[in-house]
């Protein structure tokens, strides 16, 4: 198992990590086979969060004996400094543990809510302050819109981000994971199976340890699944692009479900509509559910989509031939406010 430093922590972690949410779902001794197997094989990163039941329990168990060997990490969706110190502490009790390598705030939407954790009474001082006192070795933060991640950074200490990223979801492989490279602070990407979307196991992993994460955290369900991706792991390799772009497409066919490649190909639309970008925000809407974060970006719109039209030609011209007008019709209706009297106009008619 290759080992990678994780950013200026001083950490070292397999760059294939066991993630925690499948254990809440299967019994004690499943989940204690799962990881004996996976520390037997060269993986020391266990990651959960206290939203996943009594995975932190399972984990707890499963590497008591070795708990000097292994990096366990955890997160609390808490927005508040009183809520996110009783998680931290419920976390050590369900853990068995002195301390707690990485303690993350879970998935921070917006920025409205990331203001929240910020301010004085928000959850980070919660981390901040059992940082200090040893019970919580690093801090991290995870996310899924890069802006998000990159006003975090500008406002604390943050040791380690968790990012959704995978073949279709790319965006994390460009600006994102430069910035945070260059402040030193270590990667853990998430989602690497696209939701369980991904038309292969192999592809998928082999598309993340090309772009080269500090980590990638993965659940498995049972021995299968672990020993398939410890095998794409042990024989390394990098997936090509072709290899990406038939496998996004039959992972389209798989979920009915589009993926924008955001690709160059995307010709000007003749009402004035971004295109790439309402697609990017309605798949975080439907796929990430996204949805104030979506409907607060899209608000700033100068075009709203419904000036669309239905032309059709961006249609015609998509070299994947992506229902972006079914899309559109979706999405003119389900990005609105909450409030908009057209939404529940719309709401009260059809249900939705």
């Amino acid at each position: 198992m290759q080992l990678n430093k994780l950013g200026n922590t001083g950490l070292e972690v397999s760059r294939l990590g066991l993630g925690g949410i499948p254990f809440q779902y299967i019994t004690h001794a499943e989940s204690n086979d799962i990881i004996q197997a996976a520390y037997e094989r060269g993986v020391n990163l266990f990651y959960t969060s206290r939203m996943y039941r009594d995975s932190e329990n399972k984990i707890g168990l499963a590497v008591k004996k070795y708990r000097n060997k292994v990096v366990l990490g955890t997160s609390t969706h808490k927005r508040k400094k009183i809520n996110g110190r009783r998680e931290i502490e419920q976390s050590l009790r369900n853990f068995g543990v002195d301390y707690i390598d990485i303690y993350s705030l879970h998935n921070v939407l917006t920025l409205k809510v990331l203001r929240e954790i910020m301010s004085p009474g928000g959850a980070y001082q919660a981390l901040e302050e059992m940082r200090n006192a040893g019970y919580v070795r690093h801090v991290g933060i995870s996310a899924h819109q890069p802006e998000t991640i990159l006003n975090a950074l500008e406002m604390a200490a943050f040791d380690v981000v968790e990012f959704p990223l995978n073949y279709v979801d790319r965006e994390a492989a460009g600006e994102l994971l430069a910035e945070i490279r260059a402040r030193g602070i270590g990667f853990v990407t998430i989602k690497p199976m696209v939701f369980g979307y991904a038309a292969s196991a192999s592809l998928a992993l082999r598309y993340i340890f090309g772009v080269g994460p500090d980590a990638t955290v993965v659940g498995t369900y049972n021995r299968d699944e672990l020993d398939e991706n410890l095998s794409v792991e042990a024989a390394g390799g990098e997936a090509t692009e072709t290899e990406v772009m038939d496998a996004i497409a039959a992972s389209e066919r798989g979920c009915f479900k589009v993926f924008c490649r955001r690709c160059p190909e995307c010709v000007p639309c003749p009402r004035g509509i971004d295109i790439k970008q309402a697609l990017r925000l309605y798949e975080y809407f439907d796929r990430y559910h996204s949805r104030e974060w979506a409907r607060e970006q899209y608000a700033a719109f100068s075009t709203k989509l419904i000036a669309c039209d239905n032309c059709g030609l961006c249609e015609r011209e998509c070299p994947y031939h992506l229902p972006i007008k079914r899309e559109f019709s979706r999405a003119r209706i389900d990005l609105l406010s909450r409030r908009s009297p057209r939404r529940l106009i719309h709401k009260k008619l059809i249900g939705r």
